[in-house]
């Protein structure tokens, strides 16, 4: 029999975690990279490597037409996207079909109806079930979000139509919030998923981020495979995630269950999927959307069934029924995303060199990564180092393994998400179970570096100053924004230098002209993220050396600004 071939089209961890799975199913791997993962590990592990073209991710990983070419030069049999670029792209799935090659996922149009989060919202309305309140059409222009979001009342998201894991994601407190953040959000939505569709939607507080995962066959058999919590965030994006959610009621389970099959059924759903909610109690949900893919946190699901969803997600593409599976969930799983980040200065991505890499071991214990001593963390792509994932008979012995397993976790060179990561999950909070989405940011007061301060060469133990805001003994303090803030120096405020290699994707201010602290001056992009850089002092504009569309280098002087009194 010939030895099926497989064209895994992602990068990073995801496209090693194919890998692995494919070969154990004796299936002839290839890889693609770009010039930026020339040496990349995925490159490495793969049977075959096959070049697709420039760093940025519109020349090589979502460039839909060299990698249909790529499939077809290697004669792939089979396509697995992963997550992230093109992975929710129904062209991208329609065009490998039409290939006569087998797309690892939901069917095209599944992909089209349910990847775009305003079709979906149409789609569960129709079944009777609550969405997030939230437009069910595009916001063309600033003035239809304005409307809308004066309708819901603010705070409300913008987000991307075609979006997920994150990305393309506001959240605006006022119409000047909403205005300063459309264009953003619009860009991000073409960079991260080729469409810059994005519509409002109301942002409720405080809540919980809870998801199901379903497998589907093409015999109508649906597989209901638990729920995750992932309330543990920062930028709207995960940090950890865990499975079962302890807080959820039984009663609460079962409408999730009940509303989760009623989706998949009604989207004659095939493959794996993602259903997400926002809880406002442990029995009300609202819908939020349907990832037609694999999700990063998968992986705390297949530790509590014993299955391997990759493997299924290809032997359901290959036509097998799932009709017999008996699964038994038991114990708790937690996964902690490790991403070169400094959550000493607002978790400002921080790309670089790892000069040194050890993973912890033991019983229960996972690494998903693709990073090794001497790895490069670039500016094109995302910054996920690895995840760590453990298992244990209880909540408890699952959060304890983490404990330990990150402080023995050592990577060196850069920051990290380390550090934060054990500390969070020595709260009280996170032992008793009343983590929401908005906890980081409200609890956890984040504090700069003094020059004087001794770093130590092990960025997973950089030094980090935690409130506990629910201690009466400590004054409460106003945690910091979560996001990239370029604030000038301590000796010369009104300077602002990059911190990291980016582009100028915005300006609103020019040379000579008077601003005040707080005022929007332009929008860096770093590592996939646009960041609004504000006014750190009132002044006037003495010297403004970018423009739209430049790249800067670290250590660049931007802008200087002389106060004004």
């Amino acid at each position: 029999m010939t030895q099926k071939r497989i064209l895994i089209a992602n990068r990073g961890e995801i496209a090693l975690r194919i890998i692995r799975s494919a070969k154990e199913m004796d299936l002839y791997t290839i890889a693609v990279y770009s010039d930026a993962d020339e040496d990349a590990l995925h490159t490495k592990r793969a049977d075959e490597s096959y070049y697709l073209g420039g760093s940025l991710p519109a020349e090589s990983y979502r460039n839909l037409k060299k990698l249909v070419k790529a499939a077809e030069e290697t004669n792939a049999d089979l396509v697995h996207p992963g997550y992230g670029f093109l992975a929710e792209n129904a062209d991208f799935a329609k065009a490998i079909e039409k290939k006569g090659i087998t797309w690892v996922g939901p069917k095209p149009e599944t992909i089209k109806s349910m990847g775009d989060k305003i079709e979906s919202r149409k789609l569960v309305s129709k079944i009777g079930l609550n969405p997030v309140p939230g437009q069910l059409k595009p916001s063309r222009f600033q003035r239809d979000a304005v409307k809308d979001a004066e309708s819901f009342g603010y705070p409300v998201a913008l987000k991307a139509a075609h979006g997920g894991g994150g990305k393309g994601l506001r959240i605006v407190h006022n119409e000047k919030e909403l205005l300063e953040n459309f264009d953003i959000v619009k860009r991000e939505s073409e960079a991260y998923f080729g469409s810059d569709q994005i519509y409002v939607e109301k942002f409720i507080k405080p809540a919980r981020h809870v998801e199901t995962q379903i497998l589907a066959d093409k015999y109508g058999n649906i597989l209901y495979l638990g729920e995750r919590d992932c309330s543990l965030q920062r930028r709207n994006q995960k940090l950890i995630e865990e499975s079962p959610p302890e807080w959820l009621s039984e009663y609460g389970r079962e409408k999730l269950k009940e509303f989760t099959l009623k989706i998949a059924s009604n989207a004659d759903y095939v493959n794996a999927g993602t259903v997400e909610f926002l809880a406002d109690s442990d029995e009300n949900f609202y819908f939020l959307e349907m990832n037609t893919r694999l999700q990063v946190e998968h992986t705390v699901t297949e530790m509590r069934y014993g299955l391997d969803l990759v493997k299924e997600q290809i032997k359901i593409a290959l036509g097998n029924s799932i009709e017999d599976y008996e699964l038994v969930p038991r114990g708790h799983s937690i996964e902690f995303r490790i991403n070169a980040e400094d959550p000493n200065n607002n978790f400002l991505p921080t790309p670089g060199t790892i000069t040194e890499y050890r993973e912890p071991t033991g019983n229960g214990v996972r690494i998903d990564g693709w990073a090794r001593t001497g790895t490069q963390i670039t500016h094109y792509y995302d910054n996920l180092i690895s995840k760590l994932i453990v298992w244990g008979v209880s909540r408890e012995e699952a959060r304890s393994k983490g404990i330990r397993c990150l402080e023995e976790y050592i990577i060196g060179g850069i920051p990290t998400t380390i550090n934060l990561l054990i500390d969070i999950l020595k709260t009280k909070e996170f032992v008793n179970s009343q983590i929401h989405v908005k906890f980081l940011e409200e609890n956890f007061e984040i504090r700069e570096i003094k020059e004087d301060e001794v770093i130590s060469d092990r960025p997973s133990k950089v030094k980090i100053s935690l409130e506990d805001t629910t201690n009466p003994t400590l004054a409460p303090q106003r945690p910091k924004k979560v996001g990239m803030d370029l604030t000038g120096n301590i000796k010369n405020p009104g300077i602002i230098f990059a911190e990291m290699q980016g582009t100028i994707m915005d300006t609103m201010t020019k040379q000579g002209k008077k601003v005040k602290k707080g005022d929007s001056l332009f929008v860096l992009e770093a590592m996939k993220m646009e960041n609004v850089i504000t006014a750190p002092i009132d002044g006037v504009i003495k010297k403004f050396n970018i423009e739209k569309g430049q790249p800067v280098k670290k250590g660049d002087l931007l802008i200087e600004i002389e106060a004004k009194f």
